[in-house]
């Protein structure tokens, strides 16, 4: 019995280790749609297609992931506004990552004018706010 318990006790951690991102940093991004209207953003890396989320005005989406164990992992944005359309690196990682912190929060808004990205969920207007890309 107690070398059952052992058992399940290395399992239980190891289980928690594997989806803790015990090795690499971990990574949160958050889309807010600051438009007047619905967008659809679809976002995929190379292993993972997170798909279409149609985002009413004032509407989020957030996703996490573990970074690859070299931070080389890239999450691309599709975004849609009526017939206006921009793709982006949603990690954004001279914008994002702050050093010393394990975790990474990416803070996206999308507005009629483009798109600013932030590390932390502050008020619109912020200087932490800064201008990313316009539509295209």
């Amino acid at each position: 019995m107690p070398r059952l318990l052992i058992h399940l006790i290395l399992a239980t951690t190891f289980v928690s280790i594997a989806t803790s991102c015990f090795f690499t940093p971990k990574w949160k991004v958050y889309i807010t749609n600051a438009t007047p209207d619905s967008i659809v953003v679809h976002v995929r890396s190379k292993d993972d297609d997170l798909g279409n989320h149609t985002l009413p005005s004032s509407g989020e989406y957030d996703f996490s992931f573990c970074d690859s164990f070299l931070g080389t992992s890239r999450f691309n944005g599709e975004f849609w506004w009526g017939q206006k359309y921009q793709i982006l690196d949603v990690l954004a990682r001279s914008k994002c990552q702050r050093f010393g912190f394990r975790v990474y929060d990416c803070y996206w808004l999308v507005r009629p004018e483009g798109f600013y990205v932030s590390t932390l969920n502050i008020s619109f207007p912020d200087p932490l706010w800064s201008f990313y890309k316009a539509w295209g």
